[in-house]
């Protein structure tokens, strides 16, 4: 895929950009965010798809109730206790 991007921007934020896409257009969309970031521009993304997001961010922040309950290395965001209480409604094993 590619893409043309004029202003040549050092920062993108984008809000629930895979609100609403199915499976495939979530690839596509994946797809060209993983070029803008091989291209050096570094992304700010605020989502839900925690699975889009998992294979793409380097490191998150979690929310739950507007306080921060983790960041750091996205891995590490997702395997947190807390974490998993907050969006999966059960508690780490």
């Amino acid at each position: 895929m590619q893409w043309v991007c004029l202003c040549e921007p050092e920062l993108l934020l984008l809000d629930e950009p895979a609100s609403g896409l199915g499976h495939d257009e979530i690839a596509n969309l994946d797809a060209v965010l993983r070029d803008l970031k091989s291209h050096g521009v570094t992304l700010c993304i605020i989502d839900h798809k925690v699975g889009f997001l998992g294979r793409l961010a380097d490191r998150s922040i979690a929310l739950h109730h507007g306080a921060v309950i983790a960041s750091g290395k996205t891995s590490d965001v997702l395997a947190d206790e807390s974490v998993v209480a907050a969006y999966l409604g059960k508690k780490h094993a």
